[in-house]
């Protein structure tokens, strides 16, 4: 019997997987999500070897949490994106930074509008993870790479080794939930499928280092009212729950979290996985 992972890379499409709920928080994102997810982003971009020659592509780019941290280093970075509302974010902070080298498309990770070996560096962060077809969007990136070309791909790591996500997946459990056994992972949180997964596509030289980063939390009130802004599952249950149910939904949060985090400031961290590897 094979004892290699499975990689389960085509699945039902999620609520994540469509633009919907990024076009729905994407100011509030930039606003407040932005600032924490930029720290994941230094630290993948300290990976990789890049120059005042490089030629880079940034899928699910967002309002440009990477794309402005690498623009002033390389040559030319594409932003691609599916929300309009992301793009239209990303072109107002590129318009502030003056970064004239970064070209703003509107398209699909699963169906890059590039020809082949286009870019010498691939990024996703946060992106990749959500495809309904993680094969055609490690494929794509592996297409659009010229040869000698390095990726960098970032996915959360188990909410087991993330206090910031253990803590709002308790906060928002309803009462009358039975407790469930966590199920084993099956998608970029496990290392191993995610190291299937790009090797599969036709990467090598594939490392993957876990990495925390953290949320300083001084208010409680604060805390949830930003989380609700900037993150977007959260803001999708409030759109679809009724006023009165999204009322007692965030009372019983609140109530949660004033017991989960009884001493004020701290902090709560986040890991996540970095992935890099090599078009050879």
């Amino acid at each position: 019997m094979s004892t290699q992972p499975q990689a389960i890379t085509e699945k039902p499409a999620g609520p994540l997987a469509s633009p919907g709920p990024w076009d729905l928080v994407a100011t509030d994102y930039d606003q407040v999500t932005r600032k924490f997810l930029e720290a994941f982003s230094r630290s993948g971009l300290a990976m990789l070897r890049y120059d005042s020659t490089t030629r880079a592509i940034d899928i699910a780019c967002g309002p440009g949490t990477t794309t402005l941290l690498l623009a002033p280093a390389i040559r030319h970075v594409t932003s691609v994106d599916f929300s309009t509302a992301m793009l239209d974010e990303l072109r107002s902070n590129v318009a502030a930074a003056n970064a004239t080298n970064v070209e703003i498309s509107s398209a699909d990770g699963q169906a890059l509008p590039f020809a082949d070996a286009s870019f010498d560096l691939g990024i996703s962060m946060f992106g990749l993870m959500f495809f309904p077809d993680r094969r055609r969007g490690f494929a794509e990136l592996h297409r659009v790479l010229a040869a000698g070309g390095q990726a960098l791909v970032s996915s959360w790591a188990p909410a087991s080794q993330s206090p910031l996500i253990r803590t709002l997946l308790a906060a928002l459990q309803p009462d009358d939930t039975p407790p469930q056994a966590p199920g084993g992972p099956s998608g970029l949180e496990d290392k191993a499928i995610f190291e299937a997964e790009m090797r599969e596509a036709g990467f090598a030289d594939v490392r993957i280092e876990a990495v925390t980063h953290g949320v300083a939390v001084e208010s409680v009130e604060q805390f949830w009212h930003d989380t609700v802004r900037g993150t977007a599952p959260i803001a999708l249950m409030k759109q679809h729950a009724g006023e009165e149910e999204w009322s007692a939904i965030e009372h019983r949060a609140l109530d949660r979290l004033r017991v989960a985090l009884p001493q004020l400031p701290t902090t709560l961290t986040s890991a996540a996985y970095l992935a890099v590897g090599r078009k050879p």
